[in-house]
């Protein structure tokens, strides 16, 4: 049962979400089945896993594999990057293939994305 305060919807930006419920981006966790999960179970807002920019951009299996919606709106994608004109091309992607909105990681802590210079 989600309390009335979550059950709010809210905006972001000129997205609507249907409530305050929000699954945040898991890398390694957050994949397809766990998202639609999370959506059948009321999450209003359910974001994939990590993407990384240059491999989507790249056109790698893994990277489009992560972008897939589950046909379920609003669409939440996360990019990490660290090179502007990577992120840049792999946000445009992203929206062309249904992304409603874009979110850029400048936190995640795991030793993998750091190394790579694309987090915290």
């Amino acid at each position: 049962m989600i309390s009335k305060d979550l059950a709010a919807p809210f905006r972001i930006g000129p997205v609507s979400v249907r409530n305050r419920v929000v699954l945040a981006p898991m890398s390694g966790v957050t994949d397809m089945p766990f998202r639609e999960l999370a959506w059948r179970f009321g999450a209003g807002l359910v974001v994939t896993e990590m993407v990384a920019s240059r491999e989507l951009v790249n056109d790698t299996a893994e990277s489009w594999s992560r972008l897939r919606a589950a046909g379920f709106r609003p669409h939440m994608v996360q990019l990490a990057g660290r090179e502007a004109h990577w992120m840049a091309e792999a946000a445009k992607i992203a929206a062309d293939h249904g992304a409603d909105i874009i979110d850029i990681n400048m936190g995640c802590p795991a030793k993998k994305v750091i190394g790579g210079y694309s987090g915290s």
